[in-house]
């Protein structure tokens, strides 16, 4: 009796499972911040995920499979001779590899390796987006993020192009991140972004997931997949302090990291500020030792402060932008110090 209710009772769960609709194993991306974008992509029949319908969308990926995804997003079909010392021809990823050297986005290492095995970092898959994109170097572009100095060299003119493009953007703490690894998600907004003749897609992460540009990719911004999205605004790529007789140039993490301080004797100084993108506003506000605080705009970035006291003077620039369709954009805040003698 025993053993006729077990079989019973597995036939019943067989049957259960069998009749279970497939869509109920997919809901691992089911209110994730690139939920949007994972669902199209489903829906045009151009994404396939995992035999249970799931699509993991924060399990990292490699080299490999980042090419996979972008040959079949770009359609790239056309194969090139490789002799990659690490890419076997019975390799699964072999003709992936061919396809991303012909395109001309994979040009391999100096050991004469391709690491199609090794999992993708951000600031490679900006690279290749950037490639890909005909995006000219623009290192500058990757000033506009607080860990900038943890940007390859040979990296930050993608990433700086990418960003400009706002194919992958960053995330909350104003940061790129490039020595993480890229996710599935991230991987899928970049590449959904770079499709797009127009202004890339607003989605982006919250401040716990990968970004994705890029955005997002990296990418950061507090996205909830498809509805509004609040994310930092224009970011300061650049700053100069002038006198009468001489000019110091900051980057924008020495602003929001470390100490910032110009000195001067002069009664006047100029401040010259170049956002991403440029069309930002900016407010400054100059607050003297003794308390006294004086708000002006710059005009073209350019601003010109009086100094009539002796001391510390506190400046802080309030980057701004005007609100666009699905995106709410918050202030951008940069403080510095100019001591007066």
């Amino acid at each position: 009796m025993l053993k006729r209710r077990t079989a019973l009772a597995l036939t019943l769960a067989m049957l259960l499972t069998l009749l279970t609709p497939s869509f109920a194993f997919g809901a691992d991306y089911s209110g994730h911040w690139a939920e949007t974008t994972i669902q199209k992509w489903f829906d045009g029949n151009k994404l396939k995920g995992y035999e249970d319908g799931s699509f993991k969308p924060d399990s990292q990926i490699t080299r490999a499979e980042f090419m996979t995804m972008v040959n079949n997003a770009f359609g790239y079909t056309e194969k090139a001779e490789i002799k990659f010392s690490d890419v076997k021809s019975d390799d699964w990823y072999y003709s992936e590899v061919q396809k991303a050297v012909q395109a001309g986005y994979l040009k391999g290492y100096e050991d004469n390796t391709a690491r199609p095995g090794i999992k993708i970092s951000r600031q490679e898959a900006a690279l290749i987006i950037a490639r890909i994109k005909n995006l000219s170097d623009y290192a500058s572009g990757a000033n506009i993020f607080n860990d900038v100095n943890d940007i390859a060299t040979w990296a930050k003119g993608g990433v700086g192009a990418a960003a400009r493009g706002k194919l992958m953007i960053g995330y909350e703490d104003n940061t790129f991140r490039p020595l993480r690894h890229i996710s599935r998600a991230e991987a899928l907004v970049t590449i959904d972004r770079s499709q797009k003749e127009t202004t890339p897609g607003t989605e982006e992460p919250g401040p716990t997931n990968p970004g994705g540009g890029g955005s997002g990719g990296g990418n950061g911004g507090g996205g909830n997949g498809g509805g509004s999205v609040t994310t930092q605004a224009a970011i300061l790529t650049s700053l100069t302090i002038a006198d009468a007789t001489t000019s110091t140039a900051f980057t924008a993490s020495q602003v929001t990291t470390g100490p910032a301080i110009f000195t001067t004797t002069s009664s006047a100084i100029t401040i010259s500020a170049i956002t991403l993108p440029d069309d930002a506003d900016i407010a400054v506000t100059v607050t003297s030792q003794s308390g006294a605080v004086t708000t002006m705009s710059a005009v073209n970035g350019v601003v010109n402060v009086a100094l009539s006291e002796l001391g510390d003077y506190t400046i802080e620039l309030m980057v701004s932008r005007a609100k666009t369709p699905s995106i709410t954009y918050t202030d951008t805040k940069y403080t510095f110090i100019v001591k007066k003698n």
